[in-house]
């Protein structure tokens, strides 16, 4: 499995590479065989108005579909 993490407004360190590929490792261990590749996007919003400041939001792709 393949796995690209990307950060907006955040550095992505190695605890937070660890940690996000030990919790992705636990949702598709049913479906390791099948998952090619996953996409990681992690932002943090600047604006004060915003009240869910942080965000992830994960791709994976699956025997040729996207989930």
């Amino acid at each position: 499995m393949k796995l690209l993490i990307q950060g907006n407004n955040i550095n992505v360190t190695d605890a937070i590479h660890d940690y996000v590929q030990e919790k992705l490792e636990k949702a598709v261990k049913h479906f390791q065989n099948l998952t090619t590749k996953v996409d990681v996007h992690l932002s943090v919003s600047r604006n004060a108005r915003v009240t869910d400041k942080h965000k992830a939001e994960v791709t994976v792709y699956a025997n040729g579909r996207v989930i």
